[in-house]
């Protein structure tokens, strides 16, 4: 019997048509229903924000501490070097997003959708992916320490020189990924890859087996 192919989707933030608009000082530890649209976002500290519209935000450089988002749009957001420790993000949708060099350190992702992101160099540490799609995102020479994936689908991504000894995965689908350069390919045990993405990954793992190829 043939398997059926998995429709991977995630559902979109639920974000109402009317919001209030408030700035980044303006943030109490709960704001639900509010509009930070290109708005700086320096610094948040136990902020929860639910059901909001963050895109274009600029939190290059930022640092967010504890900070969790439940149904937020962060589309076209300029999240470049941010440091992000604590919190999680539910039901929200990354789109075009920029975070080159960012770091995320024991935040969860769930039912997060990240699609044309640019997020070369990215650290992931202690984070958890459970119901996220990333699609044509670019991971270059991304590192993964102490990183769960589950449920977790890799489309059209490019995973070229990324550090992936660190990564524990549990139901994660690649295709059509840039996988050359890889280290600790091990990582990826227990993922499904297509046949493509599996002779890219070849090398790599003939790197770390000691296995010469060629005469």
């Amino acid at each position: 019997m043939t398997r059926a192919r998995r429709a991977w989707t995630v559902p979109e933030p639920d974000v109402p048509a009317q919001l209030e608009r408030v700035e980044a000082v303006d943030i109490d530890v709960d704001a639900t229903r509010v509009s930070l649209a290109g708005a700086a976002v320096p610094a948040l500290t136990e902020a929860q924000l639910e059901n909001s519209d963050l895109s274009r935000i600029r939190a290059n450089g930022a640092q967010w501490e504890l900070v969790t988002l439940a149904d937020c749009l962060l589309d076209g957001a300029d999240l470049a070097t941010l440091v992000w420790r604590g919190g999680s993000a539910m039901r929200c949708s990354l789109r075009e997003v920029r975070m080159t060099g960012a770091l995320l350190d024991g935040v969860r992702l769930r039912s997060v959708l990240l699609e044309g992101v640019q997020a070369t160099l990215t650290s992931w540490h202690r984070a958890e992916l459970r119901g996220v799609v990333l699609r044509g995102c670019d991971l270059s020479e991304a590192t993964f320490v102490d990183t769960v994936m589950e449920e977790v689908l890799l489309e059209d991504c490019v995973l070229s020189g990324a550090q992936l000894a660190g990564l524990r995965c549990r139901d994660v689908q690649l295709r059509g990924c840039r996988l050359d350069g890889v280290d600790g390919v091990a990582g990826l045990r227990g993922a499904r890859v297509s046949e493509d993405d599996a002779v890219a990954l070849l090398p790599a793992l003939a790197r770390e087996l000691g296995i010469i190829i060629g005469r």
